[in-house]
């Protein structure tokens, strides 16, 4: 004879609501060593779905994922879970969940816009932003504070750039004046430090020491300083391949002064040098070799940014224009983008631009290198520069970094948690995993199969809130 099953009655000490987790406690004799009962408002169950949770682990099938509030409760196999009154329970047969995707590197519109913009790419699945170079405080506060809908911001005030340049931004001609600019954005309460292509390394090493004094992580778009020399220095972030920003680091030491100025914004790039650097540089060799071990050994995070470099590169061929969607931008940009060429390359020669077309796969080459050699590689879309599309273009992105080499799984993990951890989040969000924010974007196709399937969004939930894409996008 079996004796008694003991009922234990628990309380969580979750915020809102007391969940009612009953842990029916049974005999030796076979039953299930724990059942638990969870009952309670406010809870949402994700029933029967696979899970690509964003760690090491590939895809489970028939999880449960159980939201509280804004956090996510459980994830499991839901042998032994059984709900009670108040839970919602929603049967995802043939879904897919993963991680909330974060885009480490974009850009907000300064005034007008901005709600919009935010609820088109929350449609897209992002619910985590790194605005670069944007004075934005405010709306990073307003989006916490749910005044306004959209992903969760983390931003910089001004980029930071050389005392002549011609990009905005705050500018600086000594070590002094650059670590001023530092601790007045500490005082805005900016996330982090914005570096910008006309700071040499002198300013670039005296910011980084002044950003880490306070507690705040650096992002270098760079070119008067190398990567080399910005890794060296303690750089935290890197963003742009491509001759945005790479290309003339990884070039052999007897050509570092003819490819000095290969890279943009900047007057003195010469575009044709793209058949050069084809031929001198290897993405197999000791330079680009040298740079991946050291951005790996000092846990330098990359954000590659090929979908920008596509756009530019390719800026004379409407089908890449059609392929970034221009119905999904703001109809005045879309009908600029008609009228020609890629504004970054317009002014090229055509001999220039066919030299860049053939040299894109080896600079894909490269980021491939730098996954392979486990450099921490997150997903960036610079959005506001011409052509990237709200949305469209972090998927896009995607689809560039498969066809790079890189797996899908790996490519899913740079989308969702090595973005957290670049950002210093990763206790919070970027995984599928209990105690995180409840930030999830449900799939009707598997993005293994095909990374482009990361589009087919059905939901997406922010902090627990469900949203439908429709919800969020206006007429297109």
């Amino acid at each position: 004879m079996k004796p008694p099953k003991l009922i234990h009655l628990l309380r969580c000490s979750l915020p809102g609501p007391a969940v009612l987790v009953a842990l029916l406690t049974a005999s030796a004799f076979g039953d299930p060593p724990h059942v638990r009962l969870i009952e309670g408002e406010g809870i949402v169950a994700l029933t029967k779905a696979t899970v690509i949770d964003g760690t090491a682990s590939g895809p489970r099938r028939n999880i449960v994922v159980i939201i509280k509030n804004d956090r996510i409760l459980y994830v499991g196999d839901g042998v032994n879970i059984r709900f009670g009154n108040g839970v919602r329970i929603l049967d995802l047969t043939g879904r897919w969940i993963v991680p909330g995707f974060i885009d480490a590197h974009a850009h907000l519109p300064n005034r007008d816009g901005a709600a919009s913009f935010l609820a088109q790419l929350l449609a897209f699945g992002t619910t985590t932003i790194r605005a670069a170079a944007n004075p934005r405080v405010e709306l990073r506060d307003l989006v916490a504070r749910r005044v306004v809908l959209g992903p969760r911001l983390l931003v910089a005030g001004l980029l930071i750039d050389g005392k002549d340049s011609e990009n905005g931004g705050a500018q600086a001609g000594t070590e002094d004046e650059v670590r001023a600019i530092v601790r007045r954005q500490a005082e805005q309460k900016v996330d982090f430090i914005k570096l910008y292509v006309g700071l040499p390394p002198n300013l670039v090493n005296a910011a980084i020491a002044e950003a880490h004094r306070h507690g705040l992580r650096v992002i270098g778009h760079l070119g008067a300083t190398t990567w080399t020399e910005a890794a060296d220095m303690g750089i935290d972030s890197l963003a742009h391949s491509w001759y945005a920003g790479l290309a003339h680091s990884v070039v052999p030491a007897q050509y570092k002064a003819e490819f000095r100025d290969f890279y943009i914004p900047n007057n003195r790039f010469d575009p044709k040098l793209f058949h050069k650097w084809r031929e001198v540089v290897d993405p197999n060799g000791p330079e680009v070799a040298r740079l991946a071990s050291l951005l790996r050994e000092r846990r330098i995070e990359v954000t590659p940014n090929l979908v920008l470099g596509e756009a530019v590169t390719w800026g004379d061929d409407p089908a890449v224009l059609e392929r970034l969607e221009p119905a999904f931008a703001p109809a005045e940009t879309a009908l600029a983008w008609r009228r020609g060429r890629h504004p970054y390359s317009a002014d090229w020669p055509v001999e220039a631009v066919a030299e860049a077309k053939r040299a894109f796969p080896q600079m894909a080459r490269i980021i491939r290198v730098f996954h392979e050699r486990g450099v921490l590689l997150t997903v960036g879309t610079d959005y506001m520069n011409p052509w990237m599309t709200p949305g469209v273009a972090f998927h896009r992105e995607l689809e560039l970094l498969l066809a790079a080499g890189i797996p899908p799984l790996d490519v899913l993990r740079m989308a969702t948690r090595n973005g957290a951890d670049a950002l210093g989040i990763l206790s919070e969000t970027g995984t599928i995993e209990e105690g995180k924010r409840a930030d999830l974007v449900v799939l009707t196709a598997d993005p293994l199969a095909a990374i482009a399937n990361t589009r087919k969004i059905e939901k997406v939930f922010l902090q627990g809130r469900s949203f439908r894409p429709a919800q969020l996008l206006g007429p297109h």
